[in-house]
């Protein structure tokens, strides 16, 4: 297996993720509402400070160290309060924070990210441009794919880089509640197969984020590992599932009539089909460890990069390159207009003349109208039966 295919194994990510996360206490970890002031059993007199929950521990973050957030947890000792232990990071505290910097060509990045075989290398390159893109960007995306596609491992990738793209199966509200960071992506997989009170509360966030607020509200549940409110201004949502055809009665399970108000998840949520599937070989008969040393700087630049890139998109510093297409047929309006222009944005950085951009943008709107047209037997409508410029 090549060394740059090595670079991305997921054995190889979750080594160098472990080591620059794991004893990390991340600002979304905090769960405290406000400023407390309390007396542990074990210690003398009070204390001030904020609790924060990670991995199911509960920490105690001190006044004057929640300034520093994130910060490294180097020495900790355990203290009890109530019936909890609660973790106390002291000593010497180490913050922690990845600097946006511009450390790589946008095309090499896109393109050297994740360079697996594939049979469709073009729309596979437009998942791994989606992937970045709502990371940088606020935005709201429903990908459907063939299995082995690949859609969920390449999301995986970029949380083992930042620790704010977690990919996962809810199975519990608290398990939705803490896996929100604000400032990521939160990817939800086959979210169809989750109990109701948990789709329910994965709808409410999903409408209310994506419906434009940058505050969510915690009226589901509240406990000592779920916060009252999270900040969300910079927080994506990207549901994953496969196409129509996997799933049995698929006019009951499928994404788009699981929820109370799916028209309202319609409006929000940009809906894309992907064609093809991953043929790269993985092996792991290499030496992880030291891969993952040897590349522990370059996925801390391309962290770097993110941020850089994320910096760009907020302030409008990078301008774009190419005029839009005038091959364009869909006219997508609203909030999904937002979502498009997050796509074609990153699409203009990476692409090197007008007709390679113009040819991601003729795929992106394929993926789009494939959708429908996949979907279309649930609504009792066919596309091919109605204009594609009248598609909304």
């Amino acid at each position: 297996m090549k060394e740059a295919i090595q670079r991305w194994h997921l054995d190889t990510l979750s080594k160098f993720s472990a080591d620059m996360f794991n004893s990390l206490i991340q600002p979304y970890h905090i769960t405290s509402p406000c400023l407390k002031e309390i007396a542990f059993e074990d210690a003398s007199g009070t204390a001030r400070g904020y609790f924060a929950s990670k991995d199911r521990v509960r920490y105690w973050i001190n006044e004057d160290v929640y300034p520093l957030l994130p910060i490294r947890v180097n020495e900790k000792q355990e203290l009890r309060y109530k019936e909890d232990v609660i973790v106390n990071p002291y000593g010497t505290v180490t913050t922690f924070k990845i600097m946006p910097q511009k450390t790589m060509n946008i095309r090499a990045m896109v393109d050297g990210f994740c360079p697996f075989e594939h049979t469709n290398p073009d729309q596979y390159t437009m998942l791994k441009v989606i992937a970045i893109a709502s990371y940088i960007d606020k935005l709201f995306i429903c990908v459907s794919t063939e299995p082995n596609f690949a859609k969920s491992s390449v999301f995986k990738v970029i949380h083992a880089l930042t620790d704010k793209c977690p990919v996962f199966k809810p199975r519990s509200v608290p398990g939705v509640l803490n896996k929100i960071s604000g400032i990521g992506n939160i990817v939800f997989d086959e979210a169809h197969e989750c109990k109701k009170d948990v789709r329910d509360i994965m709808e409410e966030f999903a409408l209310d984020i994506g419906g434009g607020s940058t505050v969510y509200i915690n009226g589901a549940m509240k406990s000592a590992n779920t916060a009252n409110k999270y900040d969300c201004r910079l927080q994506s949502i990207t549901f994953l599932y496969n196409t129509l055809h996997c799933y049995k009665e698929p006019e009951k399970k499928y994404f788009e009539v699981i929820f109370s108000n799916n028209k309202a998840m319609d409006d929000r949520f940009l809906k894309l089909h992907l064609k093809g599937k991953l043929t790269q070989k993985f092996t792991r008969n290499f030496d992880i460890i030291k891969t993952a040393q040897d590349n522990r700087q370059y996925y801390i630049d391309f962290h770097k990069q993110l941020e850089w890139l994320r910096e760009m998109r907020l302030t409008g510093k990078l301008d774009t390159k190419f005029p839009s297409s005038g091959n364009a047929v869909l006219k997508i309006m609203g909030r999904r207009k937002i979502v498009y222009d997050g796509i074609t944005w990153l699409l203009d950085q990476y692409c090197q003349d007008q007709a390679e951009y113009d040819k991601f943008i003729k795929i992106l709107e394929d993926a789009i109208i494939n959708y429908k047209e996949m979907v279309s037997v649930l609504k009792e409508e066919s596309i091919k039966d109605a204009k594609i410029e009248d598609i909304k």
